[in-house]
Formats: structure tokens, sequence, C-alpha cells
């Protein structure tokens, strides 16, 4: 139970990751420049299957989840849940609320980097909490825990397979897509840390971790 209560702790630190990251994904999408590779991604397959981008967002990240417990051995978290539950929630809020688009060239440049840098600190911010990883996000941080290969190098690998499946699904891109992948991992790696969390040694905590242990020779 003490572990439970002293996670419960971080939830306000994890909510703000959210934020950020669901924000900053609005952003970019509104840059006009070209989202990131995950965000064609459920555009085109928004596209195809004629469903929201948030509600895609989550029910792709339900198969994702699977995927990963099944494979990569993902760790289920409070985190890993709640990403997958309202993250798309956020995203649809933030993409009704949000009204601007940028008309100049300059105006579409900063708007990408100010996405790029608030979605990359969010995804961070909330990873960090080691409460779990999200779906999309546990693919990169369980390839890195794997292969100990560092995530400024996974997760641009495995954007630029996502991003190929996107557009051929229909899902559109620009060369702002190509700038938030290179630059993603690097992003995050760094305020990993400033954070002081290493996806490559630091534990996550389970959602198992707080159910009671039964001692031994008890039933």
């Amino acid at each position: 139970m003490e572990l439970l209560k002293n996670d419960l702790k971080k939830l306000p630190v994890l909510f703000i990751g959210f934020i950020f990251l669901s924000f900053g994904i609005v952003l970019t999408k509104r840059s006009d420049l070209g989202m990131d590779a995950w965000g064609i991604f459920h555009q085109g397959l928004s596209v195809k299957l004629g469903i929201s981008f948030g509600l895609i967002i989550i029910y792709f990240g339900l198969i994702v989840l699977v995927l990963s417990i099944l494979f990569l051995k993902t760790k289920i978290g409070i985190a890993t849940i709640l990403n997958v539950l309202i993250v798309g929630l956020i995203i649809n809020f933030f993409d009704n609320l949000i009204t601007y688009i940028p008309d100049t060239t300059l105006e579409k440049v900063l708007v990408i980097v100010v996405g790029l840098v608030t979605l990359s600190f969010g995804r961070s911010l909330y990873i960090s909490s080691r409460l779990g990883a999200g779906p999309r996000d546990g693919i990169f941080v369980g390839l890195s825990r794997i292969t100990k290969i560092d995530v400024k190098y996974v997760k641009p690998a495995i954007e630029f397979t996502v991003l190929i499946i996107g557009v051929l699904l229909g899902g559109t891109f620009g060369f702002g897509t190509i700038f938030l992948i290179i630059t993603s991992g690097y992003l995050v790696q760094y305020f990993f840390k400033l954070l002081n969390f290493d996806p490559k040694t630091s534990s996550q905590s389970r959602l198992i971790d707080y159910l009671p242990q039964v001692k031994k020779g008890t039933i």
C-alpha cells in the first residue's frame, strides 16, 4: 500500500505531462508543416475509418498496448492505462479549443518548434514519473531497455517505419514531419537527463506491484 500511496502523489506530474504532450501534438498539427509520424499514422486511420483523430488514438493505443505486452513485455502501470483512456480526449479538447492557424512560413515554423519542444517535454515528464509508459512510448522505451540502445536512435527508427505506413494509409506529411522524427528523440533524451531518468535502467511501477504479496507457505 505504501508504494501505491507514493505513486498516487505523482499523479499531478503525470497529468501535467499528458497536458504538455497533448498540447504539443495539436500545435504540430496546426503548423500545417506535417505532424509527427504517429500523428500521420492516426490521421491516415482516421480518414480510412471515418473516426475522429482523438478516438483513433484511443482505439489504436489499446491495440498497441496488447502487442507491447506480448512481444516487448511492457510493464502496465497507472500511466499506461490513463494514457490510453485520456490523452486522446485531451488532444480532442485542444484540437477544438485552438482555432489559431498560422499564415506565414515563419509563424508555421515557430508553431511546430514550440509544439515539438512542448510534446517532447510532456512525453519525458510523464514517463519519468515512473508510473508506466503509454502504449506507443512503451515501444521505444521497451526496445531501448532490451537492446541497450539510446532513445535518440531507437525512436527515429520506429517513427520512420510508422511514417511510411501512415502515408500509405492516406496521411499527409511535410518537411516538418522529418524534422520532428529526427529531433524528437534527441529532445526526449535531453529532457530525460534533466529529469534524471534513464529508460535503459530505470524501473516503472506496475499495477501488479500494488497487489498484496502472498507469503510463501500460505494460500
